[in-house]
């Protein structure tokens, strides 16, 4: 039912598309006719004959039908494939019956032309209702009507003219069809060549795109770049209908602009910039006045975006203001609420005013949607300021309210998006996954079509991410293989490439594979030079080489701004400067001043980590009491919201400190009560493959049952350290008391 549903739905847009754009007789147009015809005649012929056409024949002819209309003229070639389709599959008699009237068309002919009106009138005439009318065709009456009056008006010269035309174009593809071999194009080629000498010069090609089927064309493929990129064409195919488009409607500013969205798209910004200029040249030409022209001000507001993309902050402003200058010129209070919104972004201000009540029937939808925008664009400047982050939830509980009363489809699923990196960044990575489960379950369907934005993107990378934090390596690549198929291209395939090379560097730097975790960590620089300069700081301190970590710490840290500009990339890579100077006195002072910061910016899971780091520190130094109560206070936070290779470690550094702060008549009553906690991280450790870390608990434990001299205890863990340094042998680097 639902190709019925797509008829009655454009058959307002086909019906004032045959009224207003079928007005040039082509090849193409009069093969539409003519398979019309024939299809009119054929279920006359069975309907005599008390028979009816097959539902299936009919509902594809006429999804054909509205294909053929909307779209550009085609060869013939390619309407015969149509034609045979199993989309379009014609009823046998009726592909027959057309193939016939062209072979008499190209044997018998301008007499052929002549009697054609005649033929189409009287079908006409046949299927008209009581009151005169042609509805039983539908569109296709509209159609030939529209062609017959077309055909009767033009002069025996212009008759002429597409006689030769619709010879040439019958039959070129029609021997091809026949040979079915490249050869045979060549070949006909040639002979047309020949033929068409003869033909008077300054013949006029008719355009293949009209002005209707432009815009039809445009606005389906914008819409399924915003919402469902995959069922979009490809870029390249994209370019090569838009260079067509172009070339017959060369003032359609539309078209430029479609052509830029397709340069961003692949990040051709040289291109994207040289579009977005021709639209503005475009609509230029058009010479509208003021109140027409609502082009100008959403063009200026896109330049400003891909200034900003580009990072040139003052030509965006430039551009916003332009953008503003224009919008309040034709009185678009839309165009100046979306600026409004970017302008608060770029300015990262600190203020938005909330209103107490938000009415639709006292507030249009346009300024419901800016509201909410300026709020997720605030909460999202702000995240990392040190904001409270219960008021930067409760201001997003603001925003659904905004979004859900106008249904809006992608403010409620940027929303929901925006929860799980707040839930990421505060270090709640389980309440991440489970927000980004909320919107990957929800019914995102609209109108029949379903959501597929970055958004989704976004939720889908944030769900692998915790997935392999609990070392499910399977369901990871399942996942990051199903974004792949989703989100091909260019910018949301940054998202799923990024988040796979991170998940395949912290997978090799567990299990040792340092050549694959070297590669993986450079082809993040391309991608997140922050992030690839934090994976290469812990593959390095897990290597033991220190020097070549503490060079690229300090390359790192030499930003002055980055503190504030990003709060977190600053305090992970103190955490790992600190990591790295583990056990010197100089640890300490920066440990104090990282926590404080942190603590600043409620970044809870860093605090927590901090907190780890202290304890081992303490601990190196020979104060195991106060080591265990900072391994108490990053406990909680680790075991609730880490991943399994976090809670391993925190596991084990709560044993060791556990049993050496115990006296010394219990100390073998502590080790008993830690070994289910040991055996949990021996297993967490197992499933990531973090081999090294397995053997750093193995070494303890034989090391602790040979002090009380408990052998029997000890050749057991000596033999299970043994027996896995023999299947995944260790480098020269020393294993326990191993951080990273």
């Amino acid at each position: 039912m639902s190709e019925w549903r797509e008829i009655e739905a454009l058959n307002a847009w086909s019906t004032n598309y045959v009224h207003k754009s079928f007005y040039v007789i082509t090849p193409h147009k009069l093969a539409v006719a003519l398979l019309l015809q024939e299809y009119v005649k054929l279920r006359q012929f069975l309907s005599k004959r008390a028979m009816d056409f097959l539902p299936k024949y009919r509902k594809s002819f006429n999804l054909l039908l509205l294909k053929l209309i909307q779209y550009p003229d085609m060869s013939y070639k390619e309407l015969h494939d149509h034609l045979i389709s199993t989309t379009y599959r014609l009823h046998d008699d009726h592909l027959e019956a057309f193939q016939k009237v062209i072979a008499n068309i190209l044997e018998g002919g301008m007499e052929m032309l002549h009697d054609l009106p005649a033929n189409l009138e009287k079908i006409m005439n046949d299927t008209a209702t009581p009151t005169g009318g042609s509805t039983q065709l539908g569109i296709g009456g509209l159609l030939l009507r529209r062609f017959v009056i077309t055909l009767d008006r033009m002069t025996f010269p212009e008759l002429m003219k597409l006689y030769q035309n619709v010879c040439a174009y019958f039959r070129k593809d029609v021997r091809a069809i026949a040979l079915g071999s490249k050869e045979a194009g060549v070949m006909i080629d040639l002979e047309e060549q020949e033929e068409t000498v003869g033909r008077p010069k300054g013949d006029k090609e008719f355009s293949r795109w009209s002005r209707r089927q432009t815009e039809l064309f445009v606005a389906q493929q914008c819409a399924l770049l915003q919402s469902n990129e995959t069922k979009a064409l490809n870029p390249r195919e994209l370019q090569a209908k838009l260079a067509e488009i172009i070339k017959d409607n060369p003032l359609y500013s539309h078209a430029h602009f479609l052509n830029y969205m397709n340069c961003v798209r692949v990040r051709d910004y040289v291109g994207a910039v040289e579009n977005l200029h021709r639209a503005f040249d475009r609509n230029a030409v058009k010479n509208l006045s003021p109140v027409e022209s609502r082009g100008y001000q959403y063009l200026s507001l896109n330049l400003a975006i891909l200034h900003a993309q580009f990072g040139h902050m003052r030509e965006a402003h430039v551009s916003l203001k332009e953008a503003i200058m224009l919008a309040q010129e034709v009185g678009d209070r839309t165009c100046l609420q979306l600026a409004n919104s970017w302008l608060s972004y770029l300015l990262s201000y600190h203020k938005i005013q909330v209103p107490d009540r938000i009415s639709a029937t006292a507030v249009e939808a346009n300024v419901i949607k800016s509201i909410s925008l300026g709020i997720q664009f605030f909460v999202k400047s702000v995240a990392q300021m040190g904001f409270e982050p219960a008021k930067q939830f409760e201001l997003l509980m603001w925003s659904d309210y905004c979004n859900i009363q106008q249904s809006m489809q992608e403010l409620i699923a940027n929303c929901v998006v925006e929860k799980a990196a707040l839930w990421t960044l505060y270090g709640r990575n389980d309440l991440a996954s489970l927000t980004s489960q909320v919107l990957l379950n929800a019914n995102m369907t609209n109108m029949g079509k379903a959501y597929n934005g970055e958004n989704l993107c976004h939720a889908i990378c944030c769900l692998a991410l915790w997935l392999s934090l609990n070392g499910d390596h399977f369901r990871t690549y399942a996942v990051l293989q199903y974004a792949r198929k989703c989100f091909p291209r260019d910018p949301n395939a940054r998202l799923w490439t990024l988040t796979e090379l991170y998940v395949a560097s912290t997978k090799a730097i567990h299990m040792g594979e340092w050549q694959k975790a070297n590669i993986a960590c450079c082809r993040i620089h391309p991608l997140d030079k922050n992030l690839s300069i934090l994976q290469r700081v812990t593959l390095n301190i897990a290597r033991g080489n220190l020097s070549i970590a503490h060079d690229l710490l300090q390359d790192l840290l030499a930003d002055k701004a980055l503190p504030n500009q990003k709060p977190l990339v600053w305090t992970r890579a103190m955490i790992l400067h600190a990591t790295a100077l583990i056990p010197s006195s100089e640890v300490i002072n920066v440990l104090i001043e990282v926590h404080e910061f942190a603590r600043r910016k409620h970044f809870d899971y860093e605090v927590a980590t901090i907190d780890a780091l202290f304890a081992h520190q303490l601990l190196a130094m020979g104060m195991p009491a106060k080591a265990l109560k900072s391994c108490h206070k990053a406990l909680d936070v680790i075991l609730q919201h880490g991943g399994i290779y976090d809670r391993a470690k925190i596991m084990f550094l709560f044993a060791r400190c556990a049993v050496a702060a115990a006296e010394s008549s219990k100390r073998r009553q502590e080790m008993e009560k830690c070994e289910p906690l040991l055996t949990e991280a021996i297993q967490f450790f197992t499933k990531l493959g973090a081999y090294v870390k397995v053997k750093d608990i193995y070494a303890f434990m034989a090391q602790f049952y040979h002090e009380i001299g408990n052998q029997a205890e000890r050749n057991r863990c000596a033999f299970k350290f043994r027996e896995i340094d023999e299947q995944y042998p260790t480098g020269s680097f020393e294993v326990v008391d191993a951080i990273i």
